[in-house]
């Protein structure tokens, strides 16, 4: 994998020149998923402080995007003036849900309020109200259902965070198969696997020098084999039905270079036909020249269709040469395909936080940093904050 890793682009994110930014709205949800790691404790938070954290959140990071989450954001009575805030800020935003509360008509206005993505937690784990026991492949008919929605709002972008344990891991190519088959519909797909604080075997953990009872949270397992999946094994199981799922970037760990954090692959096509996938002088290209026309970095593709414009790239790549000369074939045999527009589809691989010895190894340039008593933190380790005062580090 190293060899390989040669290969791909090193995203040039940092801390305070990063594309994304990450705000909580409330922590009240209505759903309990297995692993979550946000304890319920303060309910909806007063939309002035909000206000105040988008501010902050921009001027630490540079960010182009703000994540909305939660909890579960469409529970939260000023949604929309949330979204309006951020659009109003110059800045692009993005709901974090789970969709089960969400309406026809409440999509539409979060449309008009100005949200640009919406990216749905969907996973068999989740025991949702009418899917409990339903494997992945069975999930996807939900997957459809808010992919078919979105796409009816013509101009606000789809995607799905869906969490990976051993669980469901042998199903995950399943899942790619049917976003890619939905690259029309569907522009991002982010697979992550599980995070959780192993408590057992004598695991014992500590913040602000003190000892700490983390049993009680919902994210504590028993089960080493719970949390040490990493990217690197979900692109060798992709790639063994897929082995042109070809990845063009990535970023490290902090404290392990040598950890993939966050691969990505970047596919082009049209729906049920997969043209090709960018390689790394692509997505350079597109991070370098949005940075110097526009000073920020991004990690949203463009809109949900792309002109076929996007093959100039292939002066410069060759996954996108490649993936042209597929097109052209495909064109072959239906020449109204020349005409027609390609669409481009981001799938994330992410490992998540783990200990190396007595310090985290995060995503070296993490996109979700979120504001904590006016710092910015990694906002997977916010409730530690919250409940801790600080981060966990185990016990010697």
């Amino acid at each position: 994998m190293d060899s390989q890793k040669r290969d791909w682009y090193r995203f040039p994110w940092s801390l305070v020149d990063t594309p994304g930014a990450w705000i909580e709205v409330t922590d009240s949800c209505d759903l309990a998923c297995p692993g979550c790691f946000r304890q319920r404790i303060e309910g909806h938070r007063p939309l002035d402080v909000i206000k105040d954290e988008i501010i902050l959140s921009q001027k630490a990071t540079n960010c182009e995007r703000i994540a909305i989450a939660g909890g579960e954001p469409l529970l939260y009575p000023h949604l929309l003036e949330v979204v309006e805030f951020i659009t109003k800020q110059g800045m692009k935003a993005v709901l974090m849900t789970n969709g089960e509360s969400l309406t026809w008509e409440r999509a539409v206005e979060l449309k008009k309020a100005g949200l640009v993505q919406f990216y749905f937690h969907v996973d068999s784990g989740q025991q949702r109200p009418g899917w409990e026991g339903k494997n992945e492949i069975e999930m996807n008919e939900l997957r459809q259902r808010f992919a078919d929605l979105t796409s009816e709002l013509k101009g606000v972008q789809c995607g799905y965070n869906i969490t990976v344990t051993r669980q469901n891991l042998g199903l995950i190519p399943n899942v790619v198969d049917w976003g890619l088959a939905n690259i029309d519909q569907v522009q991002s797909l982010s697979l992550i696997a599980f995070r959780g604080l192993l408590v057992s075997g004598g695991a014992a953990y500590q913040a602000g020098g003190a000892s700490v009872d983390v049993r009680s949270l919902r994210c504590a397992t028993e089960t080493s084999g719970a949390v040490d999946i990493t990217s690197d094994e979900m692109l060798d199981l992709v790639r063994r039905s897929r082995p042109d799922f070809q990845p063009c970037a990535f970023l490290n760990g902090t404290e392990d270079p040598a950890t993939n954090k966050f691969i990505v692959v970047v596919a082009i096509g049209r729906r049920d036909d997969v043209f090709g996938v960018f390689g790394p002088r692509a997505i350079e290209l597109v991070q370098v020249l949005q940075h110097f026309f526009t000073g920020r970095y991004t990690s949203l593709v463009r809109t949900p269709r792309l002109s076929r414009s996007v093959f100039t790239l292939g002066l410069w790549d060759r996954g996108v040469r490649s993936a042209f000369r597929r097109f052209l074939k495909r064109s072959i045999r239906l020449p109204l395909g020349l005409v027609r527009g390609v669409h481009l589809q981001c799938v994330n691989l992410v490992q998540p936080t783990e200990f190396i010895g007595e310090k985290k190894n995060f995503c070296d340039g993490c996109i979700n940093l979120i504001p904590w008593k006016g710092k910015m933190v990694h906002s997977c380790c916010l409730d530690e904050y919250r409940i801790f005062g600080g981060e966990l580090r185990p016990e010697a």
